[in-house]
């Protein structure tokens, strides 16, 4: 009963933290895979169902701080009107609620799927002026580098690409936010789940920084040879979109690749 009632608790605690986050979700396309975030930790908790079971105990004290710092956290950010602050005192609070009432092994499993909902939790506006910008020139000076590789004449002006006569801009729309919090949120899932060490996991889940990067960069250099025929069309005919769409499918292939590897060099290191 005090289970139900801990988590009925934190459910109506956060509900206002869901809604202004799934607000910023629809608003802004870079966030749209919040909508997915809890989707995919159901999922995943369902998966791992046997294994939670397995770890239940009577529970740890250890959890009581960082219950409580979880709560302070919150009424503090309610008080600030922080946003962000709301949803990152959701990871302390579930699992400092879980450590209290199920053990440290069942919060251990919990980590994951927690950290993924309280990142989609703390999205803000300004994530988009900040590092969204900063992709946004990555962005560019990777396409110009690429682009040059390939034998094309491109000159960039900050996030302007001037190549085939045509003068392209690096919207925040292309900047790749969209792609890469996507593919944090599902490298985070995988690395929880596979069974690799600890400095490989890291690694792979550091590897989508690049991953996303070199993708999106891939698709925004494709665009300028295709403005030869297309013109200014080619970026807005379907074929952008399908550029548009290709650039998750890329990283993920990456991001299988990088996996895969991994898994090698743990099999040849043993």
């Amino acid at each position: 009963m005090a289970p139900a009632a801990v988590a009925a608790g934190i459910a109506i605690l956060y509900m206002p933290v869901f809604n202004h986050a799934a607000g910023l979700w629809a608003a802004y396309p870079q966030f749209s895979f919040g909508f997915v975030a809890p989707i995919a930790c159901a999922l995943l908790l369902f998966w791992r169902r046997d294994k939670l079971k397995a770890s239940i105990s009577p529970g740890s004290r250890v959890g009581l701080p960082l219950l409580a710092v979880g709560l302070v956290l919150l009424v503090t950010a309610w008080y600030q009107d922080v946003n962000p602050a709301k949803g990152i005192s959701f990871l302390p609070t579930v699992l400092g609620a879980a450590a209290f009432l199920f053990g440290l092994a069942t919060a251990r499993l919990l980590l994951a799927p927690t950290i993924l909902l309280s990142a989609s939790f703390s999205l803000y506006r300004g994530l988009l002026s900040s590092v969204g910008f900063q992709m946004q020139v990555l962005t560019a000076k990777t396409s110009a580098i690429i682009a040059s590789l390939a034998g094309l004449n491109v000159h960039r002006s900050g996030v302007d690409l001037f190549a085939q006569g045509m003068h392209f801009t690096v919207v925040a729309g292309c900047s790749g936010m969209d792609s890469l919090l996507a593919l944090l949120g599902l490298g985070l899932l995988v690395v929880s789940v596979v069974e690799l060490s600890i400095f490989l996991r890291f690694a792979l889940l550091v590897s989508v920084l690049p991953i996303a990067l070199l993708a999106n960069s891939l698709r925004v250099t494709a665009v300028l040879p295709l403005s030869q025929p297309l013109g200014s069309a080619v970026t807005e005919s379907p074929l952008h979109e399908i550029l548009s769409a290709s650039v998750f499918v890329v990283s993920l292939a990456l991001l299988s690749v990088g996996l895969l590897l991994a898994r090698t060099w743990q099999r040849a290191a043993q």
